[in-house]
């Protein structure tokens, strides 16, 4: 019975000998890739590198209400002609003014004594997204159709972005590999285990741009609001993750 029990604990320390070291490495490598290979040491790296944005993004639109939709349409086709026009005027092209979305809805009025509601009139919305190029030119874009649509302009959003992130995933990535390189060494260290060739790898990319609202500024001598809005574009992280699995030696 002794020489049985023997047998079966040498053979369960065999399998595990063929597969603990995977199991270990990947728990310490932080998360589970997704890949049916069971040997090696398993490893995430992360690269990051911050710029500054290059465009700007603005969500406008003008919203007008009317007794009558027809009322209503009119004058926001109106505001909305302004608005487009002011934006080529400011050197915006064709190209880079996309609409968003366009609604008509009923605006109603309710009466507590009756618990009824009877429409008031109709209220149409129209909203383009703008690719600013230049983002020096997004305060005075901001100021001219503020300045030309009145009280029916809305200025819903501008966040950032860059053109061409190419330069700056690669540099990314390569942070990356060699995050996850180190990961990968420091584990063959601790459990005594020789570093082979890499077996795996993965890579995905990602940008995240800072949001931020128009602020007016304000003239003290004056007392009224200056001529230029101020658009702070921050900065941008790019990151790239790699997945890496390293053959043990």
């Amino acid at each position: 019975m002794k020489r049985g029990i023997t047998i079966l604990v040498s053979a369960i320390l065999i399998v595990a000998l063929g597969i603990g070291a995977t199991g270990w490495a990947a728990a310490q490598s932080g998360e589970v890739i997704n890949t049916t290979q069971q040997v090696g040491i398993w490893v995430n790296g992360t690269g990051k590198v911050t710029a500054t944005p290059d465009t700007a993004n603005l969500s406008l639109g003008v919203q007008v209400e009317a007794a009558t939709i027809t009322e209503a349409n009119q004058k926001a086709a109106a505001a909305m002609e302004s608005l487009i026009a002011t934006l080529k005027g400011q050197s915006v092209a064709d190209k880079d003014i996309k609409t968003q979305y366009f609604n008509v809805y009923p605006v109603y009025d309710y009466d507590r004594d009756t618990g009824k509601s009877t429409i008031r009139g109709y209220q149409v919305s129209n909203n383009v997204e703008v690719k600013v190029r230049v983002i020096a030119n997004a305060g005075p874009i901001i100021d001219a159709v503020v300045a030309v649509a009145g009280d029916v302009i809305r200025v819903n959003n501008i966040y950032f972005t860059i053109e061409n992130t190419t330069a700056l995933e690669a540099q990314a990535r390569e942070l990356a590999l060699l995050d996850a390189k180190a990961k990968a060494e420091q584990i063959a260290n601790v459990t005594g285990v020789s570093l082979g060739q890499i077996s795996f790898v993965s890579d995905s990319s990602s940008g995240s741009g800072r949001i931020a609202m128009p602020t007016p500024s304000f003239d003290a001598k004056a007392g009224a609001e200056s001529s230029v809005t101020p658009i702070l574009p921050g900065e941008t992280d790019i990151f790239i993750q790699v997945q890496v699995i390293f053959n043990i030696n």
